[in-house]
């Protein structure tokens, strides 16, 4: 059995969803690609045993880290280039402001510049209130398409 190939990111939402849902790390901890537009991406958490470990029980940070770079990875597929892509994440930083600890975590991820390397600013907050649980900078090494100088 063959993998499906991942749709283009302006195909249906419940279909690049579907394609994302069932990657074995986003199934493992219930994520879920909520919306995607150009430049956009949101993702929801949907708290379980594999996402907690943090303190007063909270999403654990690793966790929160991880998803800033999936969103913003998804926000810049929006906006490459025909046969561009992201080569890798650059850099990340994260500000830990409060506990994760809604029954659902929303990842937004807008992207602030693009050239050699991307920009992308990440919000993650609680789902049920929108308090704001952290904010990432995540930067990526991009390449260009094939055939432009």
């Amino acid at each position: 059995m063959t993998a499906a190939s991942e749709p283009r990111w302006d195909a249906p939402l419940a279909e690049v969803a579907a394609y994302w849902r069932e990657r074995p790390f986003w199934k493992e901890l219930d994520i879920r690609l909520e919306a995607l537009a150009p430049g956009y991406a949101r993702l929801a958490l949907h708290r379980n045993g594999w996402s907690v470990g943090g303190v007063r029980n909270s999403v654990n940070g690793g966790v929160l880290a991880m998803l800033a770079e999936s969103a913003a990875q998804l926000s810049l597929r929006t906006v490459l280039e025909p046969g561009g892509r992201v080569e890798r994440t650059q850099d990340l930083g994260i500000s830990y402001a409060s506990s994760a600890v809604a029954a659902r975590t929303v990842v937004e991820a807008r992207v602030r510049r693009v050239g050699r390397t991307a920009l992308v600013a990440v919000e993650i907050s609680d789902g049920d209130d929108g308090h704001l649980n952290c904010a990432a900078r995540v930067s990526c090494l991009l390449a260009r398409g094939e055939g432009v100088s």
